[in-house]
């Protein structure tokens, strides 16, 4: 019985290790950058997209997004916490990558860079996110209507906006913009790049967790 009772002993005791050593493999693969998929930095082109920060900024925080994107929308709150917490140490670019299946990204998107265009992207694109629910079943003439509404609430001029909408210059930066997301591996919305590396994040707070990391 002895023997018996030395050798259970033994399998018990090789069980704890093999537990205790599988929790602290566990907790150590999370202890990294959060939501940074792999090591390799991608060449993207910071000259491009709405900017909120300095040049010189240590962080750059790129997003790739859509208006019409429901997750987008829901990112927000944590891009604006990211904003409004380090607004000397990130950059904050957005970029525009309009999915085929939003009948109105694109046209939003072109709504917003034509705000731009006056001044008023951030307010624009503020907006267009929290009233995304309001225009997103409209038709396509309601939504421009809508789109038109929101740029004359923000002040802006209605005549120029109608010009630009459609106008060469503003379809060729986001169809740039859809391009450069392609080659980085865009697949989805919204997707974010952290000095160039490609975050995967389990929740959109997490966002927070990388920048925080990525300055320290």
């Amino acid at each position: 019985m002895k023997t018996e009772t030395k050798i259970l002993g033994a399998i018990l005791i090789g069980t704890l290790v093999l537990l205790v050593g599988g929790i602290l493999l566990l907790s150590r693969g999370n202890s990294g950058p959060a939501g940074i998929e792999g090591a390799s930095v991608s060449q993207i082109d910071y000259s491009k997209g709405q900017k909120i920060g300095s040049d010189s900024a240590k962080v750059k925080l790129v997003e790739f997004s859509d208006f019409q994107c429901p997750a987008c929308a829901a990112a927000e709150p944590s891009v604006r916490s990211i904003r409004i917490s380090y607004p000397d140490q990130v950059q904050f670019i957005y970029r525009h990558f309009p999915l085929p299946q939003h009948a109105f990204g694109r046209v939003a998107a072109a709504y917003a860079e034509a705000a731009g265009e006056q001044g008023k992207f951030w307010e624009m694109h503020e907006r267009l996110f929290e009233t995304q629910s309001e225009w997103s079943g409209l038709s396509k003439k309601e939504a421009a209507e809508f789109f038109l509404k929101i740029t004359g609430d923000l002040g802006l001029d209605e005549n120029k906006i109608k010009e630009q909408v459609n106008g060469n210059t503003i379809q060729a930066k986001i169809d740039s913009d859809l391009v450069e997301g392609r080659n980085l591996g865009v697949n989805s919305t919204p997707t974010f790049f952290l000095n160039g590396r490609k975050l995967t994040l389990q929740r959109f707070e997490d966002l927070n967790t990388a920048v925080s990391n990525a300055l320290k």
